[in-house]
């Protein structure tokens, strides 16, 4: 289908996962469903699982919240992970497609996006080619809090303070959410969402949709003469609705998509007095105290980055003329409007401050394992092609045999990215064992018991996040831990025995060198 052809639409989708680290954890079920740009659904619901890969075991917290026990057989008959890779990446590559979800731009996409790596399928082309794009129904729903917020009941957690859980969401406002932390339920409740926020504000819901578009968010945020912009974030503080007013010092590196942006609730006068080592010091402190305003040489640098890309909440400074909008966001409007002005007033001083922050603080990433190093750069364009090139003849492969000479004629391949052929050993290991041949079989196997660390236990140490190390060593350890921790559900606790059991199981056949 072309682009010219194919009718513009969402594709809401959810994961259930090993984990929640989306760098390492694999997906276990997908669900999605298919709307017009009327959030009306276009044909049937899809579901489809896949089982853990054997170097990647499931953490015992991420059993408990969605049910699924590794061995459950719903998984055990599933699809490869490289089969379900290749399912998804063709259906959220469909032209004009909308991918969306709830919580999916920090968790979900990037979930996609490694699923795609490991299994040599382009990690980022669904998001923007073919008139695609992405967009956050959680990011929406945090802006209509502050922005519009007769839109819906805002649940309160059991500590008080708002939450925008999606069950508790739906619960509040009456929508249906059958079961929540299966993945099509999920989706359904998304959507249900969605459509409650688009009815109450149709056209805040348009303005947030905007923002799949890069060029606007730039003519919002690259204001001329570096004027103010409304910003929503999560990872700005709750007790100011997650929302301030920001001026952008424009584009700082080579990063073409990212602007560092001032907060201008605080003054940037006094930070004039700081040299640019002061300035990169202050950059990773943990965040301001809420009188940071008064203790400014104990705060963090108010600078934050907002990527053009990433479908940021952003708008123009009149979004604080709506009813209580300043009030929620705690916000002295004659202060934003006194600190904007120092801004301007001072920005080449404040920038050259911030150009050798940044000369200090960005530096080398230690290298990673290369199912982990997606982040370290693009795939040159040869190799892209082979790679596309090779997807393309594996699906017409009719037999095991044909398929496992075409996974050797691979491993033979001169790449010229350095992270590929170790890339390219993983994904054969784990879907086509068979085309290994005797050494590389053994390094395979060597690389697990290395990494699982099968046949030794961890000693409990107070206060060390025991269950951070996936190996078997730690989860064992965390298994313990979880069984009396009360915040789960004895229903929930239930499912530790049958999993330990499983992992009993899964260290015995490493050690004896079984695989799965």
């Amino acid at each position: 289908m072309s682009v010219a052809t194919t009718p513009p639409s969402f594709l809401f989708f959810d994961l259930e996962t090993t984990g929640a680290d989306p760098v390492f954890d694999r997906p276990l079920q997908f669900a999605a469903i298919r709307t017009d740009m009327s959030l009306e659904p276009i044909g049937e619901p899809v579901v489809w699982y896949a089982r853990p890969p054997e170097d990647c075991l499931a953490h015992p917290a991420a059993v408990m919240t969605t049910g699924l026990l590794p061995d459950a057989p719903v998984l055990a008959e599933a699809d490869s992970e490289a089969n379900l890779a290749n399912r998804i990446h063709r259906l959220v590559s469909q032209p004009n497609t909308c991918v969306v979800g709830f919580n999916n731009l920090r968790f979900d996409a990037p979930m996609l996006r490694f699923l795609f790596w490991r299994n040599l399928l382009d990690p980022y082309r669904h998001e923007w080619a073919d008139g695609n794009s992405r967009f956050d129904v959680l990011d929406a729903a945090r802006a209509y809090r502050v922005l519009a917020p007769d839109a819906l009941n805002w649940p309160v957690g059991s500590d008080g303070r708002p939450t925008l859980r999606l069950s508790e969401l739906s619960a509040a406002n009456g929508l249906t959410h059958e079961n929540a932390h299966d993945a099509l339920s999920d989706v359904e409740a998304t959507i249900d969402l969605a459509r409650a926020l688009r009815d109450a504000d149709p056209a805040l819901w348009e303005r947030l949709l905007a923002a799949r578009d890069k060029r606007e968010v730039a003519r919002v945020v690259d204001q001329p003469d570096h004027g103010a912009f409304l910003h929503v974030s999560p990872r700005l503080p709750a007790r100011v609705a997650s929302a301030s007013m920001f001026s952008s010092f424009g584009q700082v590196d080579n990063n073409r998509n990212r602007r560092e942006c001032w907060d201008l609730r605080f003054d940037p006068l006094p930070w004039l007095d700081l040299d640019a080592e002061q300035w990169a010091e202050r950059r990773f402190l943990k965040n301001p105290p809420i009188d940071a305003e008064r203790d400014w040489d104990d705060l963090r640098l108010p600078i934050k980055s907002i990527h053009l890309n990433r479908v940021p909440v952003v708008l123009s400074a009149e979004a604080l003329e709506r009813d209580g909008v300043a009030q929620r966001m705690v916000i002295d409007r004659r202060r934003i409007d006194e600190h904007a002005e120092s801004f301007r007033s001072h920005f080449d001083a404040l920038r050259e401050r911030l150009l050798g922050a940044l000369a200090q603080t960005e530096g080398e990433f230690p290298p990673r394992p290369a199912e982990q190093s997606l982040y370290a750069g693009f795939v040159p364009n040869a190799d892209r092609r082979h790679l596309e090139d090779w997807w393309g003849r594996a699906r017409s492969l009719r037999s095991r045999h044909d398929a496992i000479a075409h996974a050797r004629d691979l491993l033979a391949w001169s790449f010229e990215d350095p992270r590929l052929p170790d890339l390219v050993e993983g994904f054969v290991a784990r879907n086509l064992p068979e085309a290994l041949d005797a050494a590389t079989a053994e390094r395979w196997r060597s690389r697990l018991v290395d990494q699982l660390r099968p046949g030794q236990r961890t000693e409990q140490v107070e206060g060390a996040d025991i269950g951070k190390a996936r190996d078997f060593p730690s989860l064992f350890a965390e298994v313990e831990r979880l069984a009396t921790d009360d915040h789960w559900s004895p229903e929930q606790r239930a499912l530790l025995d049958p999993y330990r059991r499983w992992l009993e199981e899964r260290e015995r056949a490493v050690a004896n060198g079984a695989g799965r």
